[in-house]
């Protein structure tokens, strides 16, 4: 087995009743087989406060005004305290690490829903690299009967020139990701058309060093205020955890209606600082990483691609519409409300679909 993992994956530790966003508020914590067996059997004094606290049939744990109700008025699992980490279900055990898997391939990364994720991304000296081990170990292949190794190895290889084209700073952010867009647009014209061992030149191209990918396109339609702005449109008609994320969109939507293309406002947005638009490229990699070779599956290259791009510049018009100094909550509450959801994954693969 071959496992690629974000650099910095085991170091993680969660903060527990320190977290400004706890995983415990908002969200259903469905709770696994295995476990459910052993809540149905455990015996002791705990026991009735932890069999009242879950849904059996929905395998679940029961919410108390959107807070989990193993979660304490300190912000701390009563279940973990008392009866030790051996007890936690796998959500709550694994959280906020996120696993894809690909035949004989495992890749790991953390989800940047978590506010401690963010604040390790974000810190100066990290940088969003991925490592590689692998051992003996193998599942059944009878569960991947379906699965294209060679599309798989072009879609690996592309993800590998868009995190190089994302790292290079002698070109602005914005150009940077225009390159990936295009190339992934060209990959999916490829793709559905049957010539697979065409991608490679479309691959390839991304890396070379040509004269009209110094400075971005500002013409380009998807980098243009009023795209941008109307695209907001699929953010909110997404289910949300919190009305308040629907009101930052729409207070956000407002503002940059009042813009246009040669504003200070949409040039200090679009284009940052070095070191805002270097947090900006770290996400663009975690998502690239989480997102695009998933393309396997379904065979939306391109949505997926821009899953990842459009993300970004939604991200850039969203801080800077909002009261924060750094872009941390910004990025979590972002993923917290978009990332956690299958529909609204699906709403975002439909939204970029269209565009082809």
């Amino acid at each position: 087995m071959l496992y690629r993992t974000q650099q910095d994956f085991e170091r993680f530790k969660c903060i527990a009743d320190r977290c400004p966003k706890s995983c415990c508020i908002g969200w259903q914590i469905v709770i696994d087989d295995s476990s459910i067996e052993k809540y149905q059997n455990t015996r002791g004094d705990f026991t009735n406060r932890l069999q009242s606290s879950i849904d059996f049939d929905e395998h679940c744990f029961i919410q108390n005004h959107h807070r989990c109700s193993m979660l304490n008025d300190s912000g701390l699992c009563d279940l973990h305290s008392t009866l030790g980490e051996d007890y936690l279900c796998d959500t709550c055990r694994l959280y906020p690490r996120h696993a894809e898997e690909f035949l004989d391939i495992r890749e790991y990364s953390l989800s940047l829903s978590c506010p401690e994720a963010v604040r390790m991304l974000l810190k100066p000296d990290y940088d969003f690299k991925i490592t590689e081990s692998q051992d003996d170990s193998f599942d059944d292949e009878d569960d991947f009967e379906d699965f294209d190794f060679l599309v798989f190895d072009k879609l690996a290889y592309a993800r590998d020139k868009m995190f190089e084209v994302a790292s290079d700073r002698s070109l602005d952010l914005q150009a940077r990701m225009k390159i990936v867009a295009e190339a992934a647009y060209k990959l999916q014209v490829l793709f559905d058309e049957g010539e697979i061992f065409e991608m490679d030149n479309v691959i390839n191209d991304m890396t070379k060093n040509q004269d009209d990918k110094i400075h971005s396109d500002s013409s380009h339609a998807s980098l243009s205020p009023d795209y941008l702005t109307d695209s907001l449109e699929v953010l909110l008609d997404m289910e949300v955890l919190e009305e308040s994320w629907r009101d930052s969109i729409l207070s956000c939507q407002n503002f940059w209606k009042e813009k246009n293309r040669s504003s200070d406002e949409w040039h200090a947005a679009m284009y940052p600082s070095d070191d805002l638009e270097y947090v900006f490229e770290k996400v663009l990699k975690s998502l690239l990483f989480s997102y695009f070779c998933g393309a396997i599956y379904d065979g939306q290259i391109y949505a997926r691609a821009m899953i990842a791009v459009q993300s970004i510049r939604w991200l850039m018009m969203l801080y800077y519409t909002s009261d924060e100094d750094s872009p941390a909550s910004t990025i979590y509450l972002y993923s917290r409300e978009v990332e956690h959801s299958d529909i609204n994954i699906n709403s975002l693969i439909s939204f970029f679909e269209e565009d082809l």
